[in-house]
């Protein structure tokens, strides 16, 4: 039988495996306790890394929305040409626009006996 004074000066650990191991027990499940906050921590912390960074994140998120409203001016911009070469396309089949004026234009054709006058700047200066 061990003095009374070597209980004293054992760690409580110790101490409480010689009561029953009650305390024993109680202190090994502050340490899962512990390992289990830094479990749930450290994946807390990657769950925001992946938040921010992966490839849903919210960068990326914000990425793709400039390039949708990019992609959608585009489109409007395309639409609004597609509207115009439509009305230019009905005007010619319904011969509001003369051929004649479309190969003056184009081709720079004159009719014979007029004057043509041309203003472009002049190269050499």
């Amino acid at each position: 039988m061990p003095p009374k004074n070597a209980a004293r000066k054992q760690p409580a650990a110790a101490r409480a495996v010689m009561r029953g191991g009650r305390a024993f027990l109680a202190a090994r499940g502050v340490h899962r306790g512990l390992a289990a906050l830094w479990v749930m921590g450290a994946a807390a912390f990657l769950l925001l890394v992946m938040t921010v960074l992966g490839d849903h994140g919210v960068f990326r998120i914000r990425q793709m929305n400039r390039d949708r409203a990019d992609l959608q001016a585009r489109v409007a911009n395309m639409e609004a040409e597609t509207v115009a070469l439509r009305r230019r396309l009905d005007d010619h089949r319904a011969g509001r626009v003369s051929n004649e004026l479309v190969a003056r234009e184009r081709l720079g054709l004159v009719r014979p006996g007029e004057v043509v006058y041309d203003f472009r700047p002049d190269p050499l200066r």
